[in-house]
C-alpha cells in the first residue's frame, strides 16, 4: 500500500508523490547487538523496528557520534520510517562508545561498513535489502561501505558527505589544513564526548588553540594528546597514508544514491562530485541512472530555516525532505514503482530568485563557462580600492596589484556552520585583501555550478597560500558570501610532489572555488576577493617553504603580487546558465 502525501507542484520544492502507508504497528527498540568484524572486533548496533511477522528492508546509520544520540535526534524520522515498513539500525563506529577496537578517523570505515551491511542482511529480521543514511562523517561511512561493493547494499542517502579524497575538503583542501579538525579532535575525545553539546553547536566560537604554532602541537595546546593527530602531522603531503582514506573507485560501486547538500555546506563538493562521478562511472547502468542530487539554500545543517544571516530565502527554502528520502528508499529497497525514475535527477535552489530548478544533469545543461577578468590601476587593495571585474580581457599592461602578507597580522573571522550568506565586508576592509567588482548589473545573470579561478601571481616567499572568494554585492552595499577556494602554492602542480616557488616569478594557480547557485539581480554587483589567509578556518602558511609546515613556528613576511595583463590575465570563470525552461518535475 502507498500513501499520497501531496499534489503540490514540483517547482515549489522537491518532487512529491506516494510513499509507503503507515503500518500502525508497535515499535520496539533492541539495544547493543554485537556485530563481528572480519578481524574479530565487535561493533555495537541498536534497532528500532516494527513488531511484525515478516522480515523488512533495513536502513543503517553508522556514526562516530554515538548511535544513541543519532537515534534520539532523528527519532521523528526514524519512527516514521519504521512505521512505513523498515527496520532502522544504528551502529557505533569502531572504537567509539559501545563498539570495541580503536578509532582512527576514516581508515576503518570501508571494511567495517561492508561487514556490518552483510551481517545485517543475514539476520532473520532483514529481507536482504539494506540501505544507509547519515550526515557528514555519517555520509562518508556510506560511501566507504559502498566502495567495498557489499552485495546487499542497494541504496544510500548521504547528507553533506565530504568527497572521496581527504585532500579535497577535510582535513585538507589543496594542502591547506582545516583548523576546525582540532576542535573536532578535542570534542571527540578518545571513545566518547568530552565537550558537552558540541554536536549540536559545532565550530561556533573562536578557540585559543587555533592560534597555536606549530600546528603539530595544537592538541597539547588544547589540553590533550591525540594518537591519531600526531600521525596526521607526520604526513604533510598526499601520500600513501592519506590514500588509504580514498573511496573514489566509482566503477566498482553499484548503489543508487540520493546526494544531499547545501550551497554553504562545509563539505559541499562531496555531493555533486559523487553524483557526477557515479553518473559517469558507476558499476552498472542501473546505478548510473539511479543517482539523485539535491542542493538547497542551506549550510551544514540542512533544511532548517528560510532565513540565513538575515537574508530571507523565501517560502520554498525549507522542503519536505523526509518524504523524498522515504520515496527514494521505497523505490530501491522495496521495488515500488512510484515515479521517482521519471523525475529529473537534479534539484537545486537558486539564491536571488529563491526558486528550485529541476534539471537533467549537473553541471546544468546549457552551461556556458564565462571568464570574468581582473582589472585595476594597481590599487585594488580593500573594498575601497580600484579593482574592477569584467568580461573584457586586459589589452594593455595594467599595473599589478600588491600587498603584504604577514602571518602574524591577519584578519580573523569565526566560522559558523549555520551562517551561510554572511555579509563579507569586514574581512575586506584591509589592504592585504584585493577586491575586483563589476559595475551594477543591468539584467539578471544566473550562475549555477562549479566556479574556478585562474590566478597569475607571484610571491617573495618560496611557499604561500591563495584564498579567493566570490560574493554578491547587494544595492545596500552588503557583500553576501557565495563560495570560496584556496591553493597552497607548493601543491599547484601536484598534491603528491610539492614544488616550491621561484620568488618573484609570475605563476599560474588554477583551482576550484567549489560552486554557487545564484541569480545576480539587476543593480547587484559581482565581486571577487583575493587574500593569503583565512583564520580561523584554515591554517596559515608561514611562508618558509619548510619540508613539514606542521612543525614550523617562525613566520616570514611575504610580498604578494597579482597580475592582470595580456598573457597573465587573472580571472574567475563562472558557470552561466539559461533561465529555467518552464515546468519542472
Amino acid at each position: 500500500m502507498t500513501e499520497v502525501t501531496s499534489n503540490e507542484p514540483a517547482s515549489r520544492g522537491l518532487p512529491r508523490g506516494a510513499i509507503s502507508a503507515k503500518l500502525d504497528a508497535k515499535l520496539t527498540t533492541v539495544h547493543d547487538l554485537r556485530v563481528p568484524m572480519r578481524d574479530g572486533v565487535e561493533l555495537a548496533l541498536d534497532l528500532v523496528k516494527p513488531v511484525v511477522d515478516e522480515p523488512l528492508p533495513v536502513v543503517l546509520y553508522r556514526t562516530p557520534y554515538d548511535k544513541t544520540i543519532a537515534r534520539d535526534l532523528g527519532a521523528e524520522f526514524f519512527d516514521d520510517l519504521a512505521q512505513r515498513g523498515y527496520v532502522a539500525a544504528f551502529n557505533d563506529c569502531r572504537g567509539r562508545f559501545n563498539s570495541d577496537g580503536d578509532f582512527f578517523p576514516y581508515m576503518n570505515e570501508a571494511k567495517d561498513g561492508h561487514d556490518v551491511v552483510e551481517w545485517i542482511a543475514a539476520q532473520e529480521w532483514c529481507d536482504g535489502n539494506v540501505g544507509m543514511i547519515g550526515e557528514s562523517y555519517g555520509g562518508q561511512t556510506q560511501w566507504f561501505a559502498a566502495s567495498q561493493a557489499p552485495p546487499h547494499l542497494k541504496a544510500i542517502v548521504p547528507f553533506v558527505s565530504p568527497p572521496s579524497t581527504l585532500w579535497r575538503n577535510e582535513p585538507f583542501i589543496n594542502g591547506i589544513f582545516r583548523l576546525g579538525m582540532a576542535e573536532w579532535m578535542v570534542a571527540m575525545g578518545y571513545r566518547s564526548w568530552q565537550v558537552n553539546g558540541w554536536l549540536l553547536a559545532p565550530f561556533v566560537e573562536q578557540q585559543d588553540y587555533f592560534e597555536a604554532l606549530p600546528v603539530s602541537g595544537m592538541d597539547r595546546e588544547a589540553g590533550m594528546t591525540s594518537r591519531w593527530w600526531h600521525t596526521w602531522m607526520e604526513h604533510p603531503n598526499y601520500d600513501e597514508f592519506w590514500k588509504r582514506g580514498f573511496y573514489g573507485n566509482y566503477e566498482e560501486i553499484g548503489v543508487k544514491a540520493l546526494n544531499i547538500t547545501g550551497w554553504w555546506d562545509m563539505n559541499f563538493p562531496g555531493a555533486p562530485q559523487n553524483f557526477e562521478e557515479m553518473r559517469k562511472r558507476g558499476a552498472t547502468e542501473e546505478a548510473r541512472a539511479g543517482q539523485k542530487l539535491v542542493i538547497g539554500g542551506w549550510a551544514h545543517l540542512v533544511n532548517k530555516s528560510r532565513v540565513m544571516s538575515g537574508l530571507d530565502l523565501g517560502d520554498d527554502a525549507v522542503v519536505e525532505l523526509n518524504e523524498y528520502v522515504i520515496r527514494f528508499f521505497d523505490r530501491w529497497l522495496k521495488g515500488v514503482e512510484n515515479g521517482l525514475d521519471e523525475e529529473k535527477p537534479v534539484n537545486v535552489f537558486v539564491l536571488g530568485s529563491n526558486e528550485w530548478r529541476h534539471e537533467e544533469d549537473f553541471p546544468l545543461p546549457g552551461t556556458e563557462e564565462v571568464p570574468f577578468f581582473f582589472h585595476s590601476g594597481g590599487k585594488a587593495n580593500s573594498l575601497l580600492g580600484d579593482g574592477v571585474l569584467s568580461t573584457e580581457e586586459p589589452t594593455d599592461e595594467e599595473p599589478p596589484d600588491r600587498y603584504e602578507y604577514d602571518p602574524d597580522s591577519v584578519h580573523r573571522s569565526v566560522w559558523r556552520l549555520e551562517d551561510g550568506p554572511v555579509d563579507d565586508r569586514l574581512a575586506t576592509a584591509r589592504d592585504d585583501v584585493l577586491c575586483y567588482t563589476t559595475e551594477p548589473l543591468t539584467e539578471s545573470l544566473e550562475v549555477v555550478g562549479w566556479v574556478s579561478c585562474q590566478l597569475y601571481a607571484a610571491s617573495s616567499a618560496r611557499d604561500t597560500d591563495w584564498h579567493v572568494r566570490l560574493v554578491d554585492v547587494h544595492p545596500d552595499g552588503s557583500a553576501r558570501f557565495l563560495c570560496h577556494g584556496m591553493m597552497r602554492a607548493r601543491f599547484r602542480n601536484s598534491l603528491e610532489a610539492p614544488e616550491l616557488l621561484e620568488p618573484g616569478e609570475p605563476t599560474l594557480f588554477d583551482f576550484s572555488l567549489d560552486a554557487a547557485g545564484v541569480r545576480f539581480l539587476p543593480g547587484h554587483r559581482i565581486r571577487v576577493e583575493v587574500m593569503s589567509s583565512w583564520l580561523t578556518q584554515w591554517s596559515r602558511n608561514l611562508n618558509t617553504g619548510a619540508d613539514n609546515p606542521f612543525d614550523e613556528s617562525e613566520p616570514v613576511v611575504a610580498q604578494q603580487t597579482v597580475f592582470h595583463q595580456p598573457g597573465l590575465a587573472s580571472r574567475v570563470t563562472l558557470p552561466v546558465v539559461p533561465p529555467p525552461s518552464g515546468k519542472a518535475g
